[in-house]
């Protein structure tokens, strides 16, 4: 099976809460977050799979920090050419919102995390977001836009 890493798992249910927030934010890049029971098999599909998208190289894995919002133990895959995140692989440490997510909606692109400038997360305030608290993540201090289902679609901003 070859992962389809565009579509964002109950993106439907956004509406347009994506859009308006990348407006607000204006994000640096976008990191998908792919959700899984097992961290070895879906990095060898969802490596496959960005291999196949044209990026020369496979992705090179490496052990990421805990997501503390969402629950769930990270590995990177970076583009094998520069230092640019291709995609987090997320497996449920808790049973928080990923577990849930997966419950809910099986294996999939869940979540998206956008590296955005040290002042987004005051500007998708004023925009009218509400958001979560700091915590810790896989790409450094994030925070989780809040008003969504518990099970996700999950968006993440992530100052750089």
């Amino acid at each position: 099976m070859t992962p389809d890493l565009e579509p964002l798992l109950g993106g439907d249910e956004l509406g347009d809460v994506d859009a308006r927030l990348r407006a607000a934010v204006e994000p640096h890049r976008i990191v998908l977050g792919w959700a899984t029971v097992e961290l070895d098999r879906a990095q060898d599909e969802v490596g496959t799979a960005l291999s196949g998208q044209g990026v020369p190289g496979a992705p090179v894995p490496e052990p990421a920090p805990d997501d503390e919002i969402l629950g769930a133990r990270c590995r990177l895959l970076r583009h094998a050419l520069g230092d640019a995140e291709a995609a987090v692989l997320l497996e449920p440490l808790t049973e928080g919102r990923l577990a849930a997510a997966l419950a809910r909606r099986g294996e999939g692109g869940i979540a998206r995390y956008l590296r955005v400038g040290s002042d987004a997360p005051d500007r998708a305030v004023r925009a009218g977001f509400s958001l979560s608290l700091p915590g810790g993540g896989p790409l450094g201090a994030q925070r989780l836009v809040l008003g969504g289902p518990r099970w996700g679609p999950f968006l993440l901003l992530v100052p750089e």
